[in-house]
């Protein structure tokens, strides 16, 4: 009966745990906000090329009763999207003009009080397949979560972001500790046409 009895009790010191952890979180997410707005703050007024780099706050939503859950928020650094110039006109003078989307690196808590931290990388309408997402860490232990360890998993996450964009794609050289080789990209697709453009 004790065996039995301990094994219940390790669910009260994990429902503790779980606690624990989410109250870290809420401390702990401010500090993330203020710094990855420094970061993006700095990015936006030293980087050459400029797509904007930005903080969001999410929080989980249950779309039975349209509440949300501000316990447990989300942060995300993201850029904005890259101009590809990429432009098609037609006769009638109209165009499409084609872009990338940003990437995203998110910290997202989990019901355990567990950090997992996500890439969604670029993608555009010439990647053969969208990307997913890749999980870049999972953070059990909150004390370890520090500004430098924020630091380092931006730069981490900005590294491989920058090899799934059409300007870096090209540039992934497949030396060992890498990141992951790039997407293929699909063909722009050409016929045989005249061009459509209003000479």
């Amino acid at each position: 009966m004790n065996d039995i009895l301990n094994v219940a009790k390790r669910y009260a010191e994990g429902l503790s745990n779980v606690e624990a952890r989410r109250v870290q979180w809420a401390e702990k997410c401010k500090l993330l906000t203020e710094h990855l707005k420094e970061i993006a703050d700095y990015l936006n007024k030293n980087a050459p090329f400029k797509p904007g780099y930005f903080v969001d706050t999410f929080y989980a939503f249950d779309e039975a009763i349209n509440g949300t859950c501000v316990e447990m928020p989300s942060v995300t650094f993201r850029s904005g999207d890259l101009p590809m110039d990429i432009l098609f006109k037609n006769e009638d003078g109209n165009h499409v003009a084609y872009f990338e989307k940003g990437f995203q690196i998110t910290f997202n808590p989990t019901p355990t009080g567990q950090i997992v931290v996500l890439l969604f990388p670029h993608h555009n309408n010439f990647h053969q397949e969208q990307a997913g997402f890749t999980p870049l860490l999972v953070i059990n232990n909150l004390d370890d979560f520090t500004m430098t360890l924020i630091d380092e998993i931006v730069h981490k996450g900005m590294e491989a972001a920058f090899y799934s964009s059409f300007v870096g794609m090209a540039e992934h050289d497949g030396r060992p500790g890498n990141p992951a080789p790039p997407q293929a990209y699909a063909p722009i697709g050409f016929k045989r046409f005249e061009s459509t453009e209003m000479k």
